[in-house]
């Protein structure tokens, strides 16, 4: 080992640096945080608002919301699982909220109270039926998008409910060094998420259960317990997503709309962040920049004056060239 170092010491500088550049490029996070800026700079030549400061501002309102929510599904696809219920928990948790708080009089701090315990109810049930009954975590949580979301609608006969508190738009209209809560939240979380992942047991414990779940078993990790956990966690921040947005919608507050294909953003801000469909493999880092690019494609094609309908298609094509990137990798890996 000291050989190769005094080798790599007597390497020239410029093969140094390309070496360090190598080192980097293979970085799972370096996937997306390289196209990010090359992306940024082609907006930016279609048109220079796109560094403005009304754009970015806009931008990182927008993918607040997403991005919280993506830092329980990459814990969860970390471990092998996936979620496709978070749009849908988004709109239960506000209008449920609304609905106690304008129809029952409940005060704010209980119908929060209320709406979070129900957003981890559906995301236990989620787990049961995924990792106990053994159902496909796609097939349960697109079913329980459905529930959910009929839910939410039967709840409010498909009108938003209206007028609540005054109170409930504080927390929408609330500043932390000039940035939203909601935002404020999610930079904090994803720093959290980063060091658990890197650095806790917990960590570890995802990176085995979704890595190889009969060796993190034979370990003496319980993979069952980790998995619901995810669950929970990822539907309990789409139910705190819900009411964040709530609280920033003052003429139509408890929405059944809230979050409406908002998972489809979540999965590909994830999956283009790097996280594999396999499990073992992501970052908190990586699925910001995923999140963030989706928001990027968003704004940038409008701004740089491309048809505001490419931004679904787009977004797909994205998607599948990410996830055909995520297989060949599984392939070469597992060959």
């Amino acid at each position: 080992m000291e050989l190769a170092i005094n080798q790599r010491d007597k390497l020239p500088w410029f093969m140094q640096a390309g070496q360090l550049f190598r080192n980097l490029l293979a970085k799972q996070e370096a996937a997306i945080i390289i196209p990010f800026f090359l992306l940024l700079a082609f907006f930016y030549w279609r048109n220079e608002a796109m560094l403005s400061g009304p754009t970015i501002v806009s931008i990182l309102r927008t993918m607040a919301f997403p991005a919280l929510i993506s830092m329980g599904m990459v814990q969860l696809m970390i471990a092998g699982e996936i979620d496709l219920s978070t749009g849908a928990m988004m709109s239960l948790s506000a209008v449920l909220a609304a609905k106690l708080m304008r129809d029952f009089g409940v005060p704010l701090p209980a119908a929060v109270a209320c709406s979070l315990g129900a957003a981890l109810l559906v995301g236990l049930t989620n787990a049961l039926l995924t990792v106990k009954v053994g159902l496909p975590a796609v097939i349960t949580t697109i079913g329980m998008a459905f529930i959910v979301r009929g839910i939410s609608y039967s709840f409010t006969n498909g009108l938003p409910i209206y007028p609540l508190p005054p109170e409930v738009a504080i927390v929408g209209s609330w500043r932390t060094f000039g940035v939203s809560f909601t935002f404020a939240i999610m930079i904090t979380l994803v720093v959290v998420v980063q060091l658990l992942l890197n650095w806790t047991r917990w960590g570890a414990a995802l990176y085995a259960t979704g890595g190889n779940k009969l060796a993190a078993q034979v370990c003496g990790i319980n993979t069952d317990r980790v998995k619901t956990l995810c669950f929970m966690t990822t539907s309990l921040l789409a139910g705190m997503a819900g009411m964040l947005t709530m609280s920033q919608l003052p003429q139509t507050p408890g929405d059944p709309i809230i979050g409406r294909n908002l998972e489809l953003d979540i999965l590909a801000g994830v999956i283009i962040g790097g996280v594999s469909f396999y499990g073992g493999r992501g970052s908190a880092i990586g699925t910001l920049f995923g999140v963030m690019f989706i928001q990027l494609v968003r704004s940038g094609l409008v701004i740089a004056g491309f048809d505001s309908y490419l931004q679904t298609p787009v977004l797909g094509f994205l998607l599948m060239i990410a996830a055909v990137v995520d297989v060949l990798r599984h392939r070469h890996k597992t060959s």
